[in-house]
């Protein structure tokens, strides 16, 4: 019996071991001191970003408050992130969005993978998506729609294709559509000016001295005058990687602004 018991007692140890391993996430997904949302929508969105966490691994969280105690939202944002247990696995990976209310401030805060995940485009994709609605102190749908859109980026980077600015970019399909219709309208131009050309039986004349009647013109004096000239200097913009390091010496990720 004793055989019997430590045998099932190995097998189910060995199928723990086999099962994967999630991150312990000990803090609350939402925290929402600048007192934007019911409780019964905090318990809603709450349910969703844990749902979230649990399918990627991955932190995902929101943090409101009323006074800013950092000189800036990026800082701040980063501090409770770093103080506060935030992230998932090893690196601690995640995205929070902090919100002042007070200054009406706004930041994402990214760690880990994050840096890749919610790369510069995609957290300009992700601003564009949530700021509208901070602006309007449409809270619930900000939230909400920060939600719907961090899992939409997570699951591209699950497949091996973090967001690329290119596949949502209106500015690119734009550029695509009018490349499409220039481009047919310049072929017929070309081919038509050469059909025009073979159809022309006058010959051009590129000197106008034989439009001229001869001793008509008498030029004394010919100068060549320098006047002056208007020298323009431009500085270089610096290019920048979009991560800076935190008070903890951390690399953080981010993106923010006032609504």
């Amino acid at each position: 019996m004793k055989k019997i018991f430590s045998c099932m007692l190995l097998l189910f140890i060995s199928m723990t071991l086999l099962l994967p391993t999630y991150a312990a996430f000990d803090n609350p997904p939402i925290i929402d001191d600048a007192g934007y949302l019911m409780q019964s929508e905090i318990d809603e969105l709450s349910m969703e970003l844990d749902n979230v966490r649990e399918k990627y691994n991955f932190e995902v969280a929101i943090y409101t408050e009323s006074d800013m105690t950092s000189d800036t939202a990026e800082a701040r944002a980063d501090d409770i992130y770093d103080y506060n247990g935030y992230g998932a696995g090893e690196n601690d990976n995640g995205i929070l969005l902090y919100i002042c209310s007070d200054t009406r401030e706004y930041h994402f805060t990214t760690h880990g993978k994050g840096l890749e995940y919610f790369n510069s485009n995609g957290l300009k994709y992700l601003e564009s998506k949530v700021a509208p609605y901070l602006s309007e102190n449409d809270y619930y749908e900000a939230f909400d729609i920060y939600i719907e859109t961090s899992e939409e980026l997570l699951e591209m980077a699950k497949s091996g294709k973090p967001y690329n600015e290119k596949q949502y970019s209106t500015k690119y399909l734009m550029g695509v559509i009018i490349v499409c219709l220039i481009a047919p309208l310049l072929i017929a131009f070309w081919m038509m000016k050469r059909k025009l050309k073979k159809m022309k039986t006058a010959v051009s004349n590129d000197y106008a001295a034989n439009y001229i009647k001869p001793g008509s013109t008498n030029i004394a004096v010919s100068r060549d005058l320098f006047l002056y000239s208007i020298i323009t200097k431009t500085e270089k913009a610096k290019s920048s990687s979009g991560t800076h390091t935190s008070s903890s010496g951390r690399t953080h990720g981010g993106q923010g602004g006032s609504f």
